[in-house]
């Protein structure tokens, strides 16, 4: 059994460089540093303008969220860890990302039904249309979006969490959004030794003040589990928030998840546990 306990709040910094230590997307490099795809999509439409042939709109919103969410899974993985990321139109050529795929259906049957479907070998997931969705369940971690929804195509954008970033996290990672919608993510927190209580230091820098909720789940094989759930608040700038965290007859590994609030710009700058 696990429980936590909110600590303290401290805001750090209220100057603050936003995009420092961010990596730019490999897959397109040309793009710009974005944390919430709608930036770098005005910049992808100016490289490359719809015309209505070779380039149209689905595109632009796929794109966008290549780059952004690409850069995020490149800045988790520089920490010994696997996050897979994708976007397309889900009908046609599809969608593939590790070991999920989109349903391919038509736009119009996605708008009709209000979702679209995502397989992954332990069940399926529904994700609304214009909207997001998380998935956990045995020993997968999935996230979807929808940004877009045409008459035929429509864009899904997934991630899948496939090995996680262990504390202590030092690097700075983003909270990549899909046109507003915010991905949470994921880490693997285990104390050095045993004991009946953890410390948790959580650093985060955020462009607005905002909610993040926090949630404790089982590691890997048993994610869907909830071990304790919370929130808490943080205003514009570097803060830095702790928690303790209370284990029977000690505290055991577990999977940490945060998820700042949609239409936020939010960054890990650090995650410590002590002992």
């Amino acid at each position: 059994m696990i429980a936590v306990q909110l600590q303290s709040i401290e805001l750090i910094r209220e100057g603050f460089d936003l995009k420092q230590g961010l990596l730019k997307s490999e897959l397109l490099p040309w793009a710009p540093i974005a944390i919430d795809s709608t930036e770098a999509r005005r910049e992808i439409a100016t490289q490359a303008p719809i015309d209505g042939r070779e380039i149209v709109e689905w595109m632009h919103y796929s794109s966008a969220d290549i780059a952004t969410f690409d850069a995020m899974c490149q800045e988790y993985n520089r920490l010994g860890s696997e996050l897979l990321s994708g976007s397309g139109d889900a009908y046609i050529p599809g969608v593939r990302v590790g070991d999920l795929r989109g349903e391919s259906v038509t736009g119009a049957t996605v708008s009709a039904r209000g979702y679209g479907t995502v397989v992954t070998p332990r069940g399926n997931f529904n994700v609304p249309a214009g909207g997001k969705a998380t998935f956990a369940k045995g020993d997968i971690l999935a996230w979807g979006a929808i940004p877009y929804v045409g008459s035929v195509q429509w864009t899904l954008t997934l991630l899948q969490w496939r090995d996680l970033a262990a504390a202590p996290i030092r690097d700075r990672v983003r909270f990549a959004s899909s046109n507003g919608l915010v991905a949470p993510n994921f880490f693997s927190v285990t104390p050095r030794i045993p004991t009946p209580a953890a410390v948790l230091r959580i650093g985060l820098t955020s462009d607005v003040q905002q909610t993040v909720a926090i949630r404790g789940r089982g590691t890997r094989g048993s994610f869907e589990q909830i071990l304790f759930e919370d929130s808490f608040n943080i205003k514009s700038g570097e803060s830095e928030v702790v928690y303790t965290v209370f284990g029977f007859p000690f505290v055991s590994s577990f999977t940490l998840e945060l998820a700042p609030s949609d239409k936020t710009n939010t960054i890990l700058d650090y995650l410590e546990v002590l002992p």
